[in-house]
């Protein structure tokens, strides 16, 4: 079998397709070199026998065009990422199929938003900051926040990560709302959680977490009326995207309610963050986009794309495809 290793991004690609990582795959296969638009022509020979592609970040888009004439026995891609918006599309309306790695970089952004939800109930980060400054006083916020005994959580979308996140609240002796109006009575249950409407989770939420999909329509979501809600020493935590949250009616609310806090991995501007609003308020705590795959993580997201492809091969039933329809809820 002939394998197609598709990007654009060295760098990117070999987070992912480590030299063990690239010998492993290798046994499925005959590896091509990293093939891109620039180099289409010249592994014109490899791609006509290609039944399956490789790929992570730095996918290049190709035409349903390119596709028919570079790839014509093309019947699978393996993407050893999250998101397949952006490239996705051409490929199934040519009836390739499109696998996701979602579900396994979902792994490190659940660990990561647990761990902060488990804090955030302690009070640690306003705690943590003022220690160094007025002592007496961070003790303020830790006696003030609930614990995570009886802790209320909300999470707002039940995707991949958002699950999971319930998933490992079931640890706790915690209460978790929902806000997902794709998600049913009995998966909610399944889950341990209670679906209620946005305004209901942040007005009863002492952690709130975001997990919403990356949508246009979804811009300035997080917005006055919803901070205008929120509880006294509640957090906001966002892994989600930046562009979801109006950030100026944030810092407002953070200014005008010292007890609240925001914690976020993800801002509008990740480039220039202190042009950002949130930079300049005491009770944000912000990260640069660290909750996904990093380190050695990267590497799991071609592992479960090769348990994938082992059940595409065999005929079995496969965890991760993406179809048409699916991609409109996706991230």
């Amino acid at each position: 079998m002939k394998i197609a290793l598709f990007g654009t991004n060295q760098n990117q690609f070999s987070k992912v397709y480590t030299p063990d990582v690239l010998k492993k795959l290798g046994e499925y296969g005959e590896l091509s070199q990293k093939i891109n638009q620039k180099n289409l022509e010249e592994n014109a020979d490899f791609l006509a026998d290609c039944e399956v592609a490789f790929s992570t970040w730095g996918m290049p888009r190709f035409t349903k065009e390119e596709i028919a004439k570079y790839m014509p026995k093309l019947k699978a891609v393996f993407y050893s990422a999250g998101t397949v918006q952006y490239f996705a599309e051409p490929f199934l309306e040519s009836g390739v199929k499109v696998f996701s790695a979602f579900a396994a970089n979902a792994v490190p952004v659940a660990e990561y938003t647990f761990a902060q939800i488990t804090l955030a109930a302690k009070g640690y980060f306003q705690a943590a900051k003022c220690y160094r400054i007025l002592p007496l006083r961070s003790h303020t916020f830790a006696n003030s926040a609930t614990g995570n005994f009886g802790c209320k959580v909300g999470l707002v979308g039940l995707g991949a990560i958002g699950k999971m996140v319930a998933e490992m609240l079931k640890e706790l002796d915690a209460e978790v709302f929902a806000c997902d109006p794709f998600v049913s009575e009995e998966t909610a249950k399944e889950l341990g959680v209670k679906l209620v409407d946005m305004e209901t989770l942040f007005s009863e939420c002492d952690v709130i977490s975001n997990h919403l999909a990356n949508k246009p329509e979804l811009e300035n979501v997080f917005n006055r009326k919803l901070f205008k809600k929120m509880k006294k020493h509640s957090t906001f935590i966002n892994t989600g995207r930046g562009a979801q949250v109006a950030e100026y009616s944030l810092a407002l609310s953070l200014l005008l309610h010292p007890s609240i806090t925001f914690v976020a991995d993800v801002i509008k501007n990740e480039v220039f963050p202190y042009i950002s609003p949130l930079f300049w308020c005491p009770n944000a705590i912000l990260t640069p986009h660290i909750a996904g795959s990093t380190g050695k993580e990267p590497q799991r997201m071609a592992y479960y794309m090769m348990e994938e492809l082992e059940r595409f091969t065999a005929g079995e039933q496969t965890k991760y495809e993406v179809t048409l329809e699916s991609l409109k809820r996706m991230a």
